[in-house]
């Protein structure tokens, strides 16, 4: 009896204390700070040769990229030349993008021709990758890591 009258006389208190909270449950948070607004102008385009230095300028030298787990790149140099050599190889469409507080999360469906013979007259069929880009700021307000989880094929709506 003792536990079920505590109870009720705390009840209403707690409803109190939740409907007081939430205006400020259903409110969205603050923006991101504003370079991590300017940086997804670089990094959510497809990169062209026009717009490559702008992409170049937002990674730290000591930039680390994984892909699957696995590290491709541990700096800046090596990053930047794996991606030069995509430029005008690829096929990419960005499905979306999210810009957090010290990150910016991409989403797209990838084709990286790149490794491909330069023949004109070859035919190729596209083989898509659905990616997930994870770009890590650091507190220089620049790219430490990129974190890349791909998977075979292309993003489905779920029935």
């Amino acid at each position: 009896m003792v536990r079920t009258s505590t109870l009720a006389a705390f009840l209403p208190m707690a409803a109190c204390s939740l409907a007081f909270a939430n205006p400020a449950l259903a409110s969205p948070g603050p923006p991101p700070p504003e370079y991590i607004v300017e940086a997804a102008k670089h990094l959510v385009p497809t990169q062209t040769s026009a717009t490559f230095d702008g992409y170049a300028g937002e990674f730290a030298d000591d930039v680390t990229v994984w892909i699957d787990g696995e590290k491709i790149a541990s700096n800046k140099a090596s990053w930047l030349a794996m991606e030069r050599r995509r430029i005008g190889k690829v096929d990419r469409r960005v499905l979306g993008y999210a810009d957090g507080y010290d990150r910016i999360l991409v989403i797209d469906q990838f084709d990286d021709r790149s490794d491909l013979p330069d023949n004109p007259h070859m035919l190729f069929d596209p083989r898509f990758k659905t990616r997930a880009i994870q770009y890590q700021f650091g507190p220089d307000n620049m790219i430490h890591a990129i974190r890349v989880t791909q998977t075979d094929g292309t993003l489905q709506k779920p029935s």
